[in-house]
């Protein structure tokens, strides 16, 4: 799809299944995750992001091949089992990578946001990798992004890539204080995941 040649909101989604966290996994998490056990033993969960599609939409990364997109983002929620959560969007981000950060070799896409929970720092992001082999030049006309700006919808919900596994959504929650253990990392390249032109609540 080509892009909207004047700003428009775009609503992301992906909806899949992921492999629940074994029993007494469960057992010892906290009960103040912001979801129930029962919720992550379900092993269903989805996405959805509304995003400002806009040429304009302005790059706070220096780099001349990664664009950093700190205000594109409008809503980010995220379903497990039968419980919804609404992310903060201030921390929320789309960064594009056209063969930046010393990796000619490698196009992403990461749609991302960040929250502080009683039990830690919760981080979810939707990832879609590109990667060659090394010694390939991606950037520019060469590869699949032609450069670092908000690529169309269409590729931000699906980056052509070489394994199915390098689309994946990833939540992680860091404990306080430092440890590098996430007290619950969940990840998963089972979703379908479309965007089109957002409707009007």
């Amino acid at each position: 799809m080509p892009r909207t040649s004047a700003a428009a909101e775009i609503k992301l989604s992906g909806s899949g299944t992921f492999n629940p966290p074994k029993a007494e996994q469960l057992a010892a998490l906290p009960a103040d995750l912001g979801f129930s056990r029962s919720d992550l033993a379900s092993g269903k969960w989805s996405f959805s992001v509304r995003y400002e599609d806009s040429a304009g939409m302005p790059d706070a990364q220096p780099d001349p091949y990664i664009g950093r997109f700190a205000g594109a983002i409008r809503a980010f929620r995220l379903v497990i089992g039968n419980t919804t959560l609404d992310l903060p969007v201030d921390q929320a981000v789309i960064v594009v990578s056209d063969g930046g950060g010393g990796f000619p070799n490698r196009e992403s896409i990461r749609v991302e946001t960040q929250a502080s929970t009683p039990s830690g720092l919760l981080r979810l992001s939707w990832v879609q990798v590109n990667q060659q082999p090394k010694g390939t030049d991606l950037r520019g006309a060469a590869g699949l992004l032609p450069n670092h700006a908000l690529p169309a919808y269409s590729i931000v919900a699906n980056l052509p890539t070489a394994s199915p596994f390098d689309r994946f959504l990833e939540l992680r929650l860091d404990r306080p204080g430092g440890d590098p253990r996430p007290l619950l990392y969940l990840s998963s390249s089972k979703l379908s995941v479309t965007a089109a032109p957002a409707t009007a609540p």
